[in-house]
């Protein structure tokens, strides 16, 4: 990773993470990243989905669940939904429908590739704003009447959603911020020829309009899954794609006099293991591995922690998950020992 090799003084590694896993398997670990709880019985059918909210709606409930200019707070920037389309851990469960992640669809692997707004952005050929305002007057008038009949609770959460859409829709405001088309052919060759690449540069113009978490993905069929071949194909296909996006969004951001504000977290799942099988690949490890953090108004250049002789296991200042978390809450303004409630008054922990 030549690119970030260049840039340790802008980013910290910390060398001892870790996370309860017992499992050593990828849905628990996918758990952990996207919603920072324990779920043993995660997996990729989707009876088996997420049993807590994820971050970003967390983070959305407590800074609001849009911007000021109306685009959604959350957004994931993904690929199939994770995991192929089997596992999606980006929901808000009973925090309601406004806080959901805003799914911002497939990236273009090239460059030049073109970018299709997701649905979400773009109203149908026969549907007008005028056309549009009056399905959302009469829609509230409905909302209005179920409230009487059933209570809030019936109605408040799809109400939210509801109206992030419609504000979606009748605006130009999300369709301008989600369009990377509008960037120069430069900006996107510096982020690189990859749906990574292409993923990153569209995080970074949402954190631009003011956009509060966004995760991007940067597996594809669990491509680094590697089991076996495993250092060919890191040096020939996925770390050169994720060097480039990754280190272009640091200079970006610092360029920009951004990265302050901005807190950048690059990690995966688990690690791998520290001995080599018969593949020539390495298996799951959740027990330690690294992750860089950057940005943020954190102390830059720092790498912490170190691991036992044999690489299997953190020897000096082990890093749980559960602190990663409480850096990204404190950095936000958000106490990470405090209960969220929804409107109807549910627990939904922190941690």
């Amino acid at each position: 990773m030549p690119r970030l090799a260049g840039q340790t003084h802008i980013f910290n590694v910390v060398r001892t993470t870790y996370m309860d896993n017992a499992r050593r398997d990828h849905s628990p670990g996918l758990h952990w990243v996207l919603t920072w709880h324990d779920n043993q019985a995660a997996g990729v059918g989707l009876e088996k989905v997420n049993n807590a909210p994820s971050v970003g709606s967390i983070v959305a409930h407590e800074t609001g669940s849009v911007t000021a200019g109306g685009i959604p707070n959350f957004v994931a920037i993904t690929t199939g939904k994770q995991q192929g389309s089997r596992v999606r851990y980006t929901g808000a469960l009973h925090l309601g429908g406004a806080y959901e992640a805003f799914d911002a669809g497939s990236m273009p692997e090239q460059a030049d590739g073109r970018y299709v707004l997701p649905a979400g952005l773009t109203l149908p050929p026969d549907i007008s704003t005028a056309r549009l305002q009056n399905r959302q007057r009469l829609l509230s008038s409905i909302d209005g009447l179920k409230r009487e009949r059933d209570g809030l609770a019936a109605t408040v959460g799809l109400a939210g959603f509801r109206l992030k859409i419609f504000d979606l829709l009748a605006g130009q405001r999300g369709q301008q911020a989600f369009d990377i088309n509008q960037e120069s052919t430069r900006t996107r060759e510096m982020y690189g020829n990859s749906s990574m690449g292409q993923g990153t540069l569209l995080a970074r113009r949402l954190v631009e309009v003011g956009v509060t978490y966004v995760v991007v993905n940067y597996s594809k069929n669990n491509s680094w899954d590697t089991h076996n071949n495993n250092f060919k194909r890191l040096k020939d296909t996925l770390l050169p794609p994720m060097d480039q996006a990754a280190s272009t969004l640091l200079i970006d951001l610092d360029q920009r006099g951004m990265l302050d504000d901005v807190l950048v977290l690059l990690m995966g799942e688990m690690g791998r293991t520290p001995k080599i099988n018969k593949q020539n690949g390495r298996d799951h490890w959740p027990d330690v591995f690294s992750l860089m953090i950057a940005g943020g108004g954190l102390t830059r250049g720092q790498v912490l922690g170190a691991s036992s002789r044999l690489a299997d296991v953190p020897h000096d200042r082990p890093v749980h998950y559960h602190e990663i978390l409480a850096t990204i809450y404190h950095q936000l303004g958000i106490d990470p020992q405090q209960t969220i409630k929804d409107d109807q008054q549910f627990p939904a922990r922190c941690f």
